[in-house]
């Protein structure tokens, strides 16, 4: 596994270790909707769309026509849970669980998109105790 990657998902379990679980945050972005969407191949520090170990697919979608970006989790079950992270390139100012939510019926859920102003961002979910990310776009 990739050395960042995987500081990442240490950095994101201990994360929720302190917490306990993932804290809720506002709804999306003013000016942000899931219209024309798009999943981003080119990122940085792993891959988009992630097959996690437990054949869950986590994806980083965006829309070009508002510049938002938001997570999706797909083939899960009730209780698993996806959001997005947002920084600076330079790695600054990162802002995790981002639009945290998490499948309450059918095998899928999308949290809510966020403006990308600039920053990069990247979708994370977590499956049966597995945290997986996709690179940052």
């Amino acid at each position: 596994m990739n050395p960042l990657r995987l500081a990442a998902l240490l950095t994101t379990a201990a994360t929720v270790a302190v917490l306990g679980s993932a804290p809720a945050f506002a709804a999306s972005e003013p000016g942000c909707d899931h219209e024309r969407p798009i999943t981003p191949f080119d990122v940085a520090g792993g891959d988009n769309p992630v097959v996690t170990v437990t054949g869950r697919v986590v994806e980083l979608r965006a829309s070009n026509t508002t510049q938002c970006a938001w997570g999706r989790i797909s083939g899960g079950t009730n209780g698993e849970e996806v959001w997005t992270d947002r920084r600076k390139p330079d790695g600054s100012d990162y802002q995790g669980f981002l639009g945290y939510t998490r499948i309450d019926h059918g095998d899928g859920k999308h949290t809510d998109a966020f403006k990308n102003d600039n920053r990069l961002m990247r979708a994370c979910g977590s499956s049966q105790g597995h945290i997986e990310c996709t690179g940052w776009f």
